[in-house]
């Protein structure tokens, strides 16, 4: 008589250390489903998850168990090299009507070259969660603004892996992106309420009646402001930009893009010197000194010194457009790095009812 199933699987991008990000979700996950399940006849609580490639390698060789429900999360390197209990699903021409079903998370935006198998419902699962859609459900778990975000969308998959795997007779509609009526779903956050925190803070400080965005090596460089967006859309994180700091700093991991014109503008540098000394310690500084002829072409060292007396927090500096990037890369990851550190022990996840 063969084994009793198990609700589900989650695969993800294995690589031979564990990744914390997707650990934390799969434990999430998996309380909740065992909180909803009802386990009838030949199904049992219990789910699979193998949090390296060797693990799953070892498990492969003895043989797993039946699973009802398969959850890949969606990477760009799952993509490119999908994990070996799950390549031969990836690219269906159809949807399953039978166990086990698969329904995809986002893990990281991407742009599939191909159709793969599952995007209509990993789509539906965050509808009422634009960045979910926009930046991938890693960024959710990353960043302890997305709290309530990160609840939604755990418990409402948790709600169709549960209802999947007990009534698997039933053809669920989220296999063509149709949630309802097939799942309870659960109720869309509140619309119109406050805007929620930052969740990468890109400060901008310049003379005043000056743009956000500033192109000071010729606009075939790009612009200082949009070159620090991409970069932390590089790390799945969520940029927002402010123009100067009037309303404090956000708990948030962020940068600060100082435009060496300020030195020379009394009110602004006041303001500047106020914001520079009330930052968090894990945000970081670029100043970018615009190029400057006659007896001013050598200021850049007064300049750097003088920027870095008014912060505790270290200063990046920038005189070019190659030294512009590099800096504005190096600051972005360092103010994430820094930002995680102290929030070591407070995951989105913990603490959850």
């Amino acid at each position: 008589m063969p084994a009793p199933d198990l609700y589900f699987a989650l695969i993800h991008a294995r690589t031979s250390v564990p990744n914390q990000w997707v650990e934390g979700f799969y434990h999430r996950l998996d309380l909740e489903v065992q909180r909803r399940a009802d386990p009838p006849h030949g199904l049992r609580r219990g789910s699979l998850y193998f949090a390296t490639a060797g693990d799953c390698r070892r498990a492969m060789e003895t043989g797993v168990p039946r699973v009802r429900v398969l959850v890949p999360l969606y990477s760009r390197e799952f993509l490119h090299e999908p994990p070996p209990d799950f390549g031969d699903r990836l690219h269906r021409a159809g949807d399953p009507t039978e166990p086990p079903f698969v329904h995809p998370v986002l893990w990281e935006p991407h742009l599939p070259a191909r159709r793969v198998n599952g995007l209509a419902q990993a789509t539906s699962l965050g509808a009422a969660v634009q960045e979910y859609a926009e930046y991938g459900m890693v960024s959710i778990c990353r960043l302890s603004a997305y709290t309530a975000e990160l609840r939604q969308i755990i418990e409402e998959l948790a709600d169709r892996l549960v209802t999947a795997a007990e009534y698997p007779d039933q053809v669920p509609p989220w296999l063509h992106g149709r949630p309802e009526p097939w799942s309870q779903g659960r109720p869309e956050l509140p619309a119109g309420g406050a805007a929620p925190h930052a969740r990468f803070l890109i400060t901008v400080v310049r003379p005043r009646g000056s743009g956000a965005d500033w192109s000071p090596f010729g606009a075939g460089a790009g612009g200082v402001t949009d070159r620090a967006r991409h970069a932390a859309q590089r790390l799945s994180l969520l940029p927002e930009i402010v123009l100067g700091a009037g309303n404090g700093f956000h708990d948030s991991a962020g940068v600060l893009l100082l435009d060496s014109a300020v030195l020379d503008d009394p009110p602004a540098l006041l303001a500047a010197e106020r914001m520079l000394r009330d930052m968090p310690p894990w945000m970081t500084v670029v100043m970018v000194i615009r190029p400057e002829g006659g007896d001013r072409a050598d200021r850049s060292h007064e300049l750097a010194a003088r920027a870095r007396a008014m912060t505790r927090n270290g200063v990046q500096i920038a005189r070019d457009a190659p030294e512009l990037q590099r800096a504005v890369d190096e600051a972005v990851t360092k103010a994430r790095r820094n930002f995680l550190r102290s929030r070591r022990s407070i995951r989105p996840w913990e603490g959850l009812p």
